[in-house]
């Protein structure tokens, strides 16, 4: 359901989203490497993590702001119902 607070939580889930993805030189430099990310997954891929939490951001906030976010949500869980 469609509601303004909702669109405007969603709409800054946006931009904080799209933020990450277009400054995550910056906000690397600001918080650092992860190490124990890095140690695991390679070399470099702090920088991919922090875009794919963007782009993650950025499509939750559009569910969020539009009202279709529990549509999804109970699409994607509706297996899980009979064990609940």
């Amino acid at each position: 359901m469609f509601s303004l607070p909702h669109f405007f939580i969603g709409l800054a889930m946006v931009v904080i989203g799209a933020a990450f993805v277009k400054y995550t030189f910056r906000i690397v430099g600001i918080t650092g490497r992860q190490d124990w990310l890095e140690h695991y997954t390679g070399s470099g891929s702090t920088y991919g993590m922090y875009k794919l939490f963007g782009v993650f951001l950025v499509i939750i906030g559009v569910l969020f702001a539009t009202g279709f976010g529990t549509n999804v949500i109970d699409f994607l869980f509706s297996p899980l119902k009979s064990i609940f």
